[in-house]
Order: C-alpha cells, then sequence, then structure tokens
C-alpha cells in the first residue's frame, strides 16, 4: 500500500533538469480525499503541459449517495459537436425595415481546436476496506501537442 501526499513529494527546480518533479501517477497508488487526488493530478498535468478537468463521478450501489469513483481527464478529451452545422454561421434577426425583416449572418467561434478524442485520465475509486482512494486506471498517451515550458504559466488550470 503506498499512500502518497503533496506535502511528501519532492520538486527539484534545478533548469537543465530533465527529469519532471512529481512522480508518474501509477495504478495502485493512494489519496486521503478526491481533492488531494485532484490536486496531485492537476500538478502532474501542470509540470508536463496539459490541463485536466473532472469527466464523470458515479456513486455505490449502496443508495448512500455517496461518491465512489471519479474519472479526471486531459482538457482536450472528447470530440467537439457544433451546433449548428452550417458551417459556423447562425442566422440572427438585427432589424426589421418596414415590413420586412435583415437578416445579417454572423460568425460562430469554432471551439473544434480545443477537444481533440485524447486518451489520457487518471481514474480513482473508493476502497471500501481502508477508506482510501486507489489510482484504478491511468493513461498518460496524449495525441496532441503538450504546452512547452514557457507557455506554461498561461494554461487553464493556473
Amino acid at each position: 500500500m503506498e499512500l502518497v501526499g503533496l506535502d511528501d513529494v519532492e520538486v527539484d527546480d534545478t533548469i537543465g533538469n530533465i527529469m519532471e518533479g512529481l512522480a508518474t501517477p501509477t495504478i495502485g497508488m493512494y489519496f486521503e480525499t478526491i481533492e488531494e487526488a485532484q490536486k496531485y493530478y492537476e500538478r502532474y498535468g501542470q509540470e508536463n503541459g496539459f490541463w485536466i478537468r473532472t469527466r464523470a463521478s458515479g456513486k455505490g450501489r449502496n443508495r448512500s449517495n455517496e461518491v465512489t469513483k471519479v474519472l479526471f481527464v486531459c482538457g482536450k478529451e472528447g470530440k467537439y459537436v457544433a451546433r449548428n452545422q452550417q458551417e459556423g454561421i447562425v442566422e440572427v434577426n438585427d432589424k426589421t425595415v418596414g415590413e420586412k425583416k435583415v437578416i445579417s449572418k454572423k460568425r460562430v467561434r469554432s471551439c473544434s481546436t480545443v477537444k481533440c478524442g485524447c486518451e489520457a485520465h487518471m481514474r480513482i475509486m473508493l476502497d471500501k476496506w481502508n477508506y482510501k482512494w486507489k489510482v484504478t486506471g491511468f493513461d498518460e498517451s496524449h495525441n496532441h501537442q503538450l504546452v512547452t515550458p514557457s507557455k506554461r504559466m498561461k494554461m487553464k488550470s493556473n
């Protein structure tokens, strides 16, 4: 049983250091709380150039409304689906001139570059025997470029 806390991890801030300071999450790691696991994965993402979000959480079968599993994913996970499939153009009624309606066309901002189906994730589940959160799934394969160290301060998670 490997229990890891944020205070237990040493970070080496050497400029020329190739290795990152935070250890890669592994299946079997334990955390005390969901928040601790989320902060750990957020910090791991910041050091490696991606941001995270909570994709899903599940409750147990005992109807206690207690969360028993959580899935944290890369911010670029999923596929973008446009609301209007007509090449991003939406018709809006701006003015009415007399009895005629004047229809202008506005360009809709495309978010298709934000989500690209990235598979990177960390899944945690509550271990009912010791009431700790255990990493049960981890995938670090990204299908997009990660943020460079010089631009990491501009990431959403910062």
